[in-house]
């Protein structure tokens, strides 16, 4: 009888330590890891601020690879989402959604468990030498009972461990990128309209008077074809890239036309008419000098790279600055690449 006194009074005791303890223990928990990568924040910012590629260097990922992750919203920034779910326990069902972002240092997402809870998460990222460093963080609410206070104490050992082996993961990707600097490049995904134009295939060398010579005489016998026929130009002139090597640029010079020829275009026609491309695209707007135009195709490429977008057909730049009446630093060119 007394040792089963002895053993209430111990469970009691302990019931009293658990959950009166639990009580002192702190309601927010924080987990914080950092790495650093070698490539700049902005750059790291693109990798962040979407769900494009996330499974690339997700540390939750191979836990369930069959489980099944659909993402919704904007392709990027406030209000992409990614929702995930597994018949695993340890993978379940949930949600994150980024609800700021500032580039080219913070993204920050809230995450929904379902059952399980809500928390917020972040990554700060700061430069450091030529890299990045991306500090990963966790806030969550562990609720007003003892239990989940108790739980609490082990958030740093879990997560912790799943945050060090994302950030080695993220190490991993960044490695691959393109070290071109993302600051200050204006993209946005846009839905292109196709547009009927009358053009002219044309080529120069790797030469940017030779380029321009070879587009100037493209749009000058476009301008006939058009006088020829009736019809008149829609919106600014273009030159659809089709082909770029060591040797030089081939591409077609151009114009929109505010409808189809009356009469057909004869085959042997040095202009044609064709639709351009329509759907989903990237639009870079380009300010200042032509010089530069390689140079922010450059950086288009580490862009879609970062952000995990494939090209789905040929490029072409909008020129919709006259060259004549706007200064060198103030023109605009539109530079518009198919996405998949």
């Amino acid at each position: 009888m007394r040792t089963a006194v002895k053993i209430a009074l111990f469970a009691a005791l302990l019931a009293v330590v658990v959950f009166g303890g639990g009580f002192l223990l702190p309601r927010q928990v924080h987990v914080e890891r950092s790495a650093v990568v070698d490539v700049r924040p902005a750059t790291v910012h693109v990798l962040l601020n979407g769900f494009r590629i996330y499974n690339t260097w997700s540390p939750w990922f191979e836990l369930d690879p069959q489980a099944k992750y659909t993402v919704s919203g904007p392709d990027a920034g406030v209000g992409a989402k990614l929702a995930w779910a597994s018949d695993k326990k340890d993978v379940g069902s949930g949600s994150q959604v980024i609800v700021e972002s500032r580039a080219p240092e913070l993204v920050k997402m809230a995450l929904d468990f379902g059952e399980m809870g809500a928390a917020t998460s972040e990554f700060r990222l700061t430069p450091e030498g030529e890299g990045t460093r991306i500090v990963w963080g966790l806030d969550s609410d562990m609720g007003a009972g003892p239990i989940g206070r108790w739980f609490g104490l082990l958030m740093d050992r879990m997560v912790g461990k799943d945050f060090e082996k994302g950030l080695a993961g993220l190490q991993k990707v960044a490695a691959g990128l393109p070290k071109e600097d993302l600051a200050g490049l204006d993209v946005t995904r846009v839905e292109v309209t196709p547009l009927t134009v009358a053009y002219v295939p044309a080529a120069s060398p790797r030469d940017e008077g030779a380029y321009a010579a070879a587009l100037g005489a493209g749009y000058g016998q476009v301008a006939t074809f058009m006088s020829k026929h009736g019809v008149k130009q829609a919106a600014p002139v273009l030159a659809i890239n089709s082909k770029e090597d060591a040797s030089g640029y081939q591409f077609d010079a151009a114009i929109p036309l505010d409808r189809a020829p009356d009469r057909p275009v004869a085959a042997d026609s040095r202009v044609q008419v064709k639709q351009t491309y329509g759907g989903p695209a990237l639009k870079i707007v380009h300010k200042g000098s032509y010089h530069a135009l390689p140079a922010t195709y450059a950086r288009t490429m580490a862009y879609m790279k970062a952000a995990g977008y494939e090209p789905a057909g040929a490029p072409w730049d909008e020129f919709v600055s006259d060259p004549g009446q706007t200064p060198e630093a103030e023109l605009i060119t539109n530079i518009y690449v198919p996405i998949r």
